[in-house]
């Protein structure tokens, strides 16, 4: 039985209202995030009758996606189809003939909102700030503590569950030498942000940062080269503004002169060239355990990495060529049909000034500049840090309830775990691996729920595993901590030392697969990863539930090339329904 501390109703204002229910037979869960994974999970919670609220710091729905969070000129490495839920349809953008249908993050926060009102009305707590989650000591609920922003006002809710879904884009991370403290100490006379907060201050940027013209015009430094560091000078140096991009590498593109065709984007191709934890099928066996077979995959690989040179027009001695290999990376950005306005063809074209391999080092004496690596110095009036994510679970869960949990941010990899795929031929002469990463070791089983916690079945994360097709994986995931919830018949560890040896491995082979990333950093979106072989692990997903896999259908020879549509997934309830009735 679960209990409000306060008082029986909580408004948030301009938000909607939510009324716990009378009834205690439904157990209540609280979903901590609304962006994509925190909805269709309240979603999905809901449909299987469990009370739900979904709390959010956030003006609006939808995470990295809220209104709020957005600016013009953001886009998605997803086209149309790619990045929605089966129970809610998506209209597909204006210029879809010309795009393929690139999303736009304006497309994507309509979406959510939509999704937001029409599945999940009352179910969300806008501007709350949850400060604490711990589990209570006397009967085992969950205490959940928010800070209304508006208001200012705490209170403390109970639940019997947590779906933990914060993901790790919530938290940004800055270097010390570059923070706005340390611009402080150094007198620096200009602005100095970080990109997540790009959209809410983009309307003082422009004032402040008048477009060139006749005067010497003000400089912006970007640092860093993610997307959000290319997508922001891409933006501002259409908008006229004098554009300084700094980076050591950044990450690997695909692009083409015409949108790829549904069989070739939509379908297993990108899956099956790409090693899973796992070699599943025959065809997966070949291509990366044979000579031959890792021949065919990076040979197609290299194709993919010059086409997409080719489409951008990159010249040969650009500095543009200074990126990551897309094979050994956990991201790499689509950048579809070359635009006139996308960041390598203005870096290209010279309205992106491109400062590579440097990095940001600190602030020059003149109150006006920033210091390289190379010893050189570049002006700079606005300073912004495309520098990543922290994770967010540390600022949510005190060391006590950490512990509890299991959910330790790195361990040791135990030696004899090594080498286990030392037969994939495709994984052969990786590049360096990052230190840090050679004894980080996760402790949450298959990313959703930690291995110390498997057993009590009141605690799981959805958004932990970074994929490329996060529509499809989220609902699927979100649909696994239902099942695992209403303790479904399912294939999961039955003790805590198998469910941790499982996530062991897990982490042994991400440090294999992944050796330049270091996995340290985010444990909030890469407590593992699959990225383009996300049909895989959805696939194992679906097993788990004892459900049928590989959805699409096709027989031997054309199952690598039907699409993998969202709508495979609307009758998971019903199916997942249907066997709980057979096991009754």
């Amino acid at each position: 039985m679960v209990h409000k501390s306060t008082e029986p109703e909580h408004t948030t204002a301009p938000g909607p209202r939510f009324r716990i229910s009378p009834s205690m037979s439904a157990q209540k869960v609280a979903v901590l995030g609304a962006g994509a994974a925190g909805l269709i999970t309240a979603h999905t919670l809901s449909r299987d009758g469990f009370e739900v609220q979904v709390f959010t710091r956030d003006h609006s729905p939808g995470g990295q996606w809220a209104q709020e969070r957005i600016y013009p000129g953001l886009k998605l490495n997803s086209v149309h189809g790619e990045f929605s839920f089966s129970s809610h349809a998506m209209a597909p953008p204006s210029n879809t003939s010309i795009t393929g249908g690139r999303l736009t993050a304006q497309d994507l926060s309509k979406y959510m909102q939509e999704f937001a009102d029409t599945l999940l009305p009352g179910r969300i707590m806008l501007d709350a700030e949850i400060l604490n989650v711990r589990r209570d000591k006397k009967d085992a609920s969950w205490s959940i503590s928010i800070r209304n922003k508006r208001t200012g006002e705490s209170e403390t809710l109970k639940f019997d569950k947590v779906v933990l879904c914060t993901g790790g884009t919530s938290k940004p991370k800055m270097p010390d030498s570059l923070s706005p403290k340390a611009a402080s100490e150094a007198h620096f006379m200009g602005l100095v942000i970080h990109s997540a907060h790009f959209g809410a201050q983009l309307q003082n940027i422009l004032y402040d940062i008048p477009a060139q013209g006749d005067h010497e015009p003000k400089s912006i430094v970007v640092v860093g080269g993610g997307k959000s560091a290319q997508d922001i000078c891409a933006y501002l140096a259409s908008e006229g503004r004098k554009v300084t991009i700094v980076y050591e590498r950044t990450d690997p593109f695909a692009a083409g002169s015409r949108p790829l065709p549904d069989f070739l984007r939509k379908s297993r191709l990108f899956s099956l060239i790409s090693p899973y934890i796992n070699l599943r099928t025959r065809l997966e066996r070949f291509l990366h355990t044979t000579w031959i077979g890792n021949k065919l995959v990076h040979g197609m690989w290299n194709v993919i990495i010059a086409d997409s040179v080719k489409a951008m027009g990159i010249p040969k001695d650009s500095l543009l060529h200074l990126t990551y290999s897309p094979f050994w990376q956990m991201r790499t950005n689509d950048e579809g049909v070359p635009r006139a306005n996308s960041f390598h063809v203005l870096a290209t074209q010279g309205k992106i000034q491109v400062v590579a391999p440097a990095r940001v080092t600190g602030y020059g004496d003149d109150g006006r500049s920033v210091l390289l690596s190379n010893g050189e110095t570049l002006s700079a009036d606005l300073v912004i840090l495309a520098t990543g994510y922290a994770s967010s679970w540390p600022d949510i869960f005190d060391g006590e309830t950490a512990a509890d949990l299991g959910l330790h941010r790195c361990h040791p990899i135990r030696p004899e775990m090594n080498g286990e795929w030392k037969n994939y031929t495709t994984l052969a002469n990786p590049p360096a691996s990052t230190p840090d990463t050679e004894v980080w070791s996760s402790s949450v089983y298959k990313g959703i729920v930690p291995s110390k916690n498997i057993l009590r079945k009141d605690f799981a994360i959805n958004g932990a595993v970074f994929s490329a097709s996060n529509g499809y994986m989220f609902e699927v995931t979100a649909h696994w901590i239902s099942s695992y919830f209403l303790g479904d018949k399912m294939k999961v560890p039955n003790t805590v030392e198998e469910a941790s040896m499982h996530a062991e491995r897990e982490a042994m082979w991400l440090r294999k697969r992944f050796p330049e990333v270091n996995l340290t950093l985010n444990e909030a979106c890469t407590s593992f990863a699959v990225f383009f072989t996300w049909p895989q692990y959805s696939d194992e997903l679906l097993e788990d539930m004892c459900l049928p896999s590989m959805r699409n259908g096709g027989n031997w020879l054309t199952w690598p090339f039907k699409v993998v549509d969202i709508k495979e997934l609307a009758t998971l309830h019903e199916e997942r329904a249907a066997n709980r009735r057979k096991h009754v």
